[in-house]
């Protein structure tokens, strides 16, 4: 998933998502857990917490729950306002190597 939660993005006339990019087929699942705890945290406190954040905690404490490592999770993230297929497509595609 996108550090900017793009992938959470729908598709709008000025938006095409990622989640239907080839390498997110039968990949990505929990959206719609995603979107539930995004419309509570929006009740609770409006404007305050990311989806992008949601990400990050989620996947910090799925790690804790399967026994695999902890880690810090920095708060502040700002959503994505527009999404890419076409570079999804081609830089999140597993057979190819990363460079970081």
């Amino acid at each position: 998933m996108g550090c900017d939660g793009s992938i959470l993005l729908n598709n709008t006339a000025t938006i095409v998502s990622e989640q239907q990019a080839l390498p997110n087929n039968n990949s990505i699942r929990g959206l719609d857990v995603v979107n539930q705890i995004k419309t509570a945290l929006e009740d609770a406190c409006p404007g305050v917490v990311s989806c992008t954040d949601i990400l990050a905690l989620a996947a910090a404490v799925s790690s804790v729950l399967a026994h695999g490592p902890y880690w810090k999770v920095p708060l502040g993230r700002r959503d994505g306002l527009t999404a890419n297929r076409t570079l999804a497509n081609i830089n999140l595609c597993c057979s190819r190597p990363r460079h970081y």
